[in-house]
């Protein structure tokens, strides 16, 4: 991992890990079975753990291979299996974030203005005449 990834939490560190091509049968699993097999827990286990019936952990393993599982299931099956269930939508092509500017009339700056503005930044004055306008 490189210096970005170490400055990301523990969680996207190992969030971007699990989604590498490369990273366990997930994919082909899906995440409940990928996660109960990778601790060594037969499905009656996990039953045990969510008070299902062990064919329903059949089903529910099922069920999210092809897109049917609840959200609600999920985070039980998560909370079961002692992880944190994450749901995301993340935009494709993230905008960058704009930080609003203000430019400030620098002859006012020079002759010692410094109160404190109020109101909107595009009819803010200053004292002397000078504005604050955005840039």
């Amino acid at each position: 991992m490189g210096s970005k990834m170490s400055d990301e939490a523990p969680e996207v560190a190992l969030l971007r890990e699990l989604l590498q091509p490369h990273a366990w049968s997930a994919r082909e699993q899906g995440w409940i079975r990928s996660v109960r097999m990778r601790q060594g827990l037969q499905g009656k286990a996990l039953a045990e753990q969510m008070h299902v019936s062990p064919a329903r952990i059949s089903v529910l393993e099922k069920d999210e291979l092809r897109g049917a599982v609840t959200l609600k299931m999920m985070q039980k099956a998560a909370e079961a299996l002692d992880c944190r269930f994450v749901y995301a939508l993340i935009p494709k092509d993230l905008p960058k974030q704009a930080k609003p500017r203000i430019r400030v009339d620098a002859a006012a700056m020079n002759r010692g203005n410094s109160r404190p503005l109020s109101g909107s930044p595009e009819r803010a004055a200053r004292p002397g005449g000078s504005k604050i306008t955005p840039d």
